[in-house]
Order: C-alpha cells, then sequence, then structure tokens
C-alpha cells in the first residue's frame, strides 16, 4: 500500500485545510455521521466512558435485542433480513434493516407472508425499530459535558465572517448539533418555517431568496429527525416540527419512496447537496462518516467526477482497507482527500503521515511517532512519522476553535 512511497506531509495537509477553512468567499459545508455524534462520552460506573449515543454497531444490536424480546418468530424475522442485507452484499446494520423492512411493507399483501410475518406483524417490527432509535439518540441533555465538541465547532461558526452560509449536512437523527448551534446563539435555518407548528417548506431549501440570510447556518438532517411528526391538516399530510416523538415516526434511513410526506425532506435535502457540489470551488468537510450510504455515494462522487475545483476532505477516525469504496474512489479522483490517522489518500497516491514540521496548529491533531535509532546511527537523519487524529469529532472541533480563537 505504501512501500517505496513518499509519504504525505502532514503539516502541508493540515495547514491546506486550514487556508481553506479561513477563507470567507469560499463554499463550506460539513458532512457529519454517526461517528460525531459517539465522539461526545460520559462517565460510567467503574471509572470508565460510554458515547452518549451509540454508533451504528451499538443502534443495531439495540434494535436487534428489542425486537427479540417481541418474539421469537420476530428473531427469526430479524435474521432473515440480515441474511438478505449479506445477499445483496449491504452490511447488516439498523439503516439498511429498517429500509428492508419498508421495502417489504410496501411490497407485502394483506394475506401475505414474509420473513415469518404478516402485514400486521412487520408493521409491530419496523415500530419497534423506530422507537428503539428514538429513545437511544436522544439521551437527557444536561448529562453532556458543558464544553462538548459540538458547542466548539459552533463557535468557531459564531466567530466566523463569510460570504456564503455554513451549511451543515448530517445522517444523524439526534438533536445535539441543534443544541449546540442554540446554546452558542447561532442562527439556524432547517428548512422548517412558522412559529406555532413550523412546517417542512421545500422551496425554501430549492431557492436562496426565500431562505435567510448568509449569517443564518444551513442544517439539513437527511435521514430525518426525532423531532419531526407527520401530521394531517385540511386532508393533506405535511411534516412539521416539534417536541422529540418517541415513536420516531419521521426516521428514514433510506431513499427509498415510502410515501409524498416521507420523500419531501429527502429529495430536496439531497438536491441541496448537489447544488452545493456544482458550486465553483466548494468545500465539503466529511466527520463521522464512513461511506456506507451508496446514494449519498452517488452524489458525492459524481459531484467530484463532473466538477474538478470542489474539493471533499473525507476525515476518517479509523483506517479503511484499499478495497474501500472511499479509498478506491480517492484513487481514481484528486480532488477527494482521505484523511485516516496512519496514512492519507492526496492527489490519487496513499502513504504514511510523516510532517517537515510540526507548528502550535498542528497540537491535538498530529502525534509524534518516536523511531528506534539503530545503533550508531543518525537521530536526526531518521523521518518524522505520527498518527493523524483530526478523524476523532472531538480533535476536528479543537481544531476549528484554535482557529476562531
Amino acid at each position: 500500500m505504501t512501500n517505496g512511497q513518499p509519504s504525505h506531509d502532514a503539516q502541508k495537509t493540515l495547514a491546506d485545510l486550514r487556508d481553506h477553512l479561513a477563507r470567507h468567499d469560499k463554499p463550506i459545508a460539513f458532512f457529519f455521521g454517526a461517528g460525531t455524534s459517539c465522539s461526545i462520552t460520559v462517565p460510567v460506573a467503574g471509572g470508565k466512558t460510554q458515547p452518549v449515543v451509540p454508533a451504528v454497531p451499538g443502534l443495531t444490536a439495540a434494535c436487534k435485542k428489542d425486537c427479540g424480546e417481541l418474539g421469537e418468530k420476530f428473531a427469526k424475522a430479524w435474521a432473515s433480513i440480515e441474511a438478505h442485507c449479506e445477499e445483496a452484499k449491504l452490511d447488516p446494520h439498523i439503516e439498511n434493516v429498517l429500509s428492508r423492512l419498508r421495502m417489504m411493507l410496501n411490497a407485502i399483501g394483506k394475506d401475505d407472508t414474509l420473513c415469518g410475518l404478516k402485514v400486521d406483524e412487520l408493521d409491530k417490527l419496523e415500530e419497534c425499530v423506530r422507537k428503539t432509535i428514538a429513545r437511544i439518540v436522544t439521551p437527557e441533555l444536561k448529562i453532556l459535558p458543558e464544553d462538548f465538541a459540538h458547542r466548539k465547532l459552533a463557535r468557531w461558526i459564531a466567530k466566523t465572517s463569510r460570504k456564503c452560509c455554513v451549511e451543515i449536512f448530517t445522517v444523524n437523527y439526534d438533536v445535539l448539533i441543534e443544541h449546540a448551534l442554540e446554546s452558542e446563539r447561532v442562527p439556524v435555518f432547517d428548512g422548517f418555517v412558522g412559529s406555532y407548528q413550523p412546517f417542512f417548506h421545500p422551496d425554501s431549501v430549492r431557492r436562496a431568496e426565500t431562505a435567510p440570510g448568509a449569517n443564518w447556518t444551513r442544517l439539513w438532517k437527511m435521514h430525518g429527525s426525532v423531532t419531526w411528526q407527520r401530521i394531517e391538516q385540511d386532508g393533506r399530510s405535511r411534516v412539521v416540527r416539534g417536541a422529540i416523538d418517541p415513536a420516531g415516526e419521521m426516521i428514514m434511513p433510506s431513499f427509498q419512496k415510502y410515501d409524498e410526506s416521507r420523500q419531501q425532506p429527502y429529495a430536496a435535502f439531497t438536491d441541496r447537496l448537489t447544488r452545493f457540489l456544482e458550486q465553483d470551488d466548494a468545500l465539503l468537510i466529511a466527520a463521522g462518516f464512513n461511506f456506507g450510504d451508496e446514494h449519498i455515494n452517488n452524489l458525492i462522487f459524481g459531484a467530484l467526477e463532473n466538477r474538478p475545483r470542489t474539493h471533499v476532505y473525507a476525515l476518517q477516525f479509523e483506517e479503511l482497507a484499499d478495497d474501500s469504496v472511499l479509498i478506491k474512489r480517492a484513487y481514481q479522483r484528486s480532488n477527494l482527500i482521505v484523511v485516516g490517522p496512519h496514512t492519507g489518500v492526496i492527489g490519487g497516491r496513499r502513504s504514511k503521515w510523516a510532517p517537515n514540521e510540526i507548528p502550535s496548529f498542528m497540537d491535538g491533531v498530529f502525534e509524534l511517532k518516536s523511531e528506534a535509532v539503530a545503533a550508531g546511527g543518525d537521530a536526526s537523519k531518521v523521518p518524522k512519522s505520527g498518527v493523524m487524529k483530526i478523524g476523532d469529532f472531538a480533535c476536528f472541533c479543537r481544531f476549528l476553535e484554535s482557529m476562531a480563537n
């Protein structure tokens, strides 16, 4: 993978990212996945810590447990859906399981059976998944550390002055980003309008003149939210935002079209992501996202292919295999930069990190390794190498805060 290849200069990579973020005229957006939420930890018994919101594997395990407790036939149905995912070469995590459940609900007739369940039982299984997700991703906000990572991000947004608004795309269902932005008094627009029962207004997402000005941060929750619900009003269905919905009705991890009201927010937000990436010199920074959503991948990779001046930084918490979708795409596109802890893919080449210098702005985001020197060797000639920590969302937010300060 990196044998014989010259190393990547960690200092230059971080300096370039810093310069991009500092430009006031550059369209900038963030794409956040589950790794951003699970970066917040709280103390538990035994002197240990745990994430306030688990990552996808933890969420999947909780849903599997709750669904299994419905009875043996439901546990067997879950196992069958997992097998179907694996046959389709999909990771059987909760979002793929829920997507297949909803496809089954769309396909089943009232007298049919799928995975050993009738339509009312499938509906019960899908409801259990939604309720488990809603319960787990809505922790008590009072348990959060006072200065959690998202607030550092919010402070950077509050202090930066930009020609274009900062946009945040997220596939998370929780309200941690909203809480952080409001705590730092950052005005936010999320596509909902109104003051009594804000309703989703797709035109305000598509047309800039119908939305607030550039000093308002945009927040696009692409897979829905625990604070969204559907209501019937005057014979029409609409999506509204309000208190946390324990039923998780508007948790929608798939691009499958279930009905008009579910599809409407997702379609508007995917269109907005496409429009953002089509801007000249746009920069998208992905954090806590493993690029496991094929539809979103197609949008991002397609834009990179058609817009060579658009750039994406994919900040990764863990090293990815060479055959992963993200790494294979990064080999093909020089405007896709993958930053992993031990290696990076820059200009279509994967190599280890080795900085020429380590200025103060790298504190907390790059950790130098000490190399053993052979007897009689010259330590000054041993190349520096280290670990890039900016793929940890908490470290990335500290990096942003240091810029603001």
